[in-house]
């Protein structure tokens, strides 16, 4: 592109002087104006504060027989660690828990034997912050992972007129989240002399889950008879607990 100037001189524009041209009426047309506010950036939804449960909302929320199952009824606490307010460990055991929280504990089971046979019970512990239940649970968390994967159990006598056969047990633990509750879950299974019973063996579900104030140790088994898979019991007892802590929330 030529401009032709006054005389015989003849200028050539080159692109790139117009182009800075053009940089510059635009320089000059925005000058004296505000440039226009960044964007805001989108503001995330603050976490909601961990629940704090009352001892009515407890009480309202807890499990009754009916929901349990078919044929089931509440009984007197027949594990030994829940007679001693402790929660229910591996190998028939008991941990007690830290602090000082308000503990509830019951225990149901149905009129069937053999295989048909269920058996579920629960400690509920409500701590005063979610603290000293984070604390707590964490105590149960390594208490679960210390107990050894498999074990020989002496006979011991449970009370006056029954002992419990020895036995041996295997024992693995599993972490995740279920309804919004940090769980921890120990699987066990006790296996006992053929000559004690065509169902010689037991399938144990130990669940511990915390939220808030509130600590849950659960013990859920059935028994069957050897090389049944444990897995359809698994999945019971996580469908029951799940309801349990769906309906604390």
């Amino acid at each position: 592109m030529t401009f032709t100037l006054r005389g015989t001189t003849r200028v050539t524009a080159t692109p790139a002087i117009l182009v800075s041209a053009a940089l510059c009426l635009s320089a000059c047309s925005d000058e004296g104006q505000s440039a226009p506010p960044p964007p805001k950036p989108s503001s995330s939804t603050a976490a909601s504060p961990p629940p704090s449960y009352s001892p009515e909302k407890i009480k309202a929320a807890s499990l009754t027989p009916k929901e349990v199952g078919k044929d089931i009824r509440e009984t007197q606490a027949a594990v030994e660690a829940l007679k001693d307010r402790q929660a229910p460990m591996c190998s028939l055991s008991g941990v007690e828990l830290k602090g000082d929280p308000e503990i509830g504990v019951r225990q149901y089971a149905n009129s069937a034997q053999g295989s048909d046979e269920i058996r579920y019970a629960q400690l509920i512990a409500r701590y005063d912050d979610g603290g000293a239940a984070n604390e707590s649970f964490q105590a149960l968390r390594s208490s679960a992972r210390g107990c050894p994967p498999r074990r020989n159990v002496p006979a011991k006598k449970i009370r006056k007129n029954f002992t419990l056969f020895a036995h041996d047990d295997t024992w693995k633990v599993t972490e995740d989240t279920v309804a919004g509750w940090r769980r921890l879950r120990g699987t066990e299974q006790q296996t006992y002399p053929a000559s004690a019973s065509k169902f010689n063996v037991l399938h144990f579900m130990y669940d511990y889950a915390v939220r808030g104030n509130l600590v849950i140790a659960t013990v859920y088994w059935e028994r069957t008879e050897p090389k049944k898979p444990a897995d359809p019991i698994g999945r019971r007892a996580t469908e029951l607990l799940t309801k349990q802590l769906q309906k604390f929330g």
